[in-house]
């Protein structure tokens, strides 16, 4: 069940229990679908599946594969190479990893990369590394994790922090 903050409460069609006004019964045929964050540290949320998992069937879905993720990002980035979308997916892989081995607290996912290649898409001229600094420049402000994020994707043929003329979107 789910309290309304007005006191009503939305229950499933099944529901055999108490009757009144203030009960809502759920259409047998409702969906809805929620987006939400995983619970803890950075994003401070509730455990949805705490709070709503009584009322509602939650699915938890992982970052698409690597061929799914490619197919996404060429919707987003059509002009943007084949070649810079896979060192992209592998870098963000291998900072995934990182995040659920606890070595890094965000979990960067494929928001992240949409908004680079997004970028990369419309403003080809700023190259990688503007659209880049566009999502982890905060992370400047802990050195280990940036020279580690560098190094990664230094790693994968991403000239991470290249002057414009040698960063591989423009090519």
């Amino acid at each position: 069940t789910m309290w309304l903050a007005d006191g009503r409460k939305i229950v499933p069609s099944t529901w055999r229990g108490q009757q009144g006004d203030n009960i809502v019964k759920c259409h047998p045929d409702f969906r809805a679908v929620f987006l939400a964050n995983r619970p803890g540290f950075p994003f401070l949320g509730n455990d949805f599946f705490s709070v709503m998992g009584d009322l509602l069937s939650c699915h938890a879905i992982d970052n698409p594969d690597f061929d799914s993720e490619l197919a996404l990002l060429q919707k987003y980035g059509a002009d943007v190479s084949r070649d810079l979308l896979e060192r992209l997916i592998r870098s963000f892989g291998e900072l995934r990893e990182m995040s659920d081995s606890g070595t890094f607290l965000y979990p960067y996912s494929t928001r992240e990369l949409v908004n680079i290649v997004k970028h990369i898409q419309a403003y080809p001229e700023d190259g990688v590394t503007a659209a880049l600094c566009n999502v982890l420049d905060f992370e400047q402000q802990d050195g280990d994790i940036w020279e580690t994020i560098v190094s990664i994707l230094h790693k994968h043929g991403i000239p991470f922090g290249a002057k414009p003329a040698t960063d591989i979107a423009k090519r």
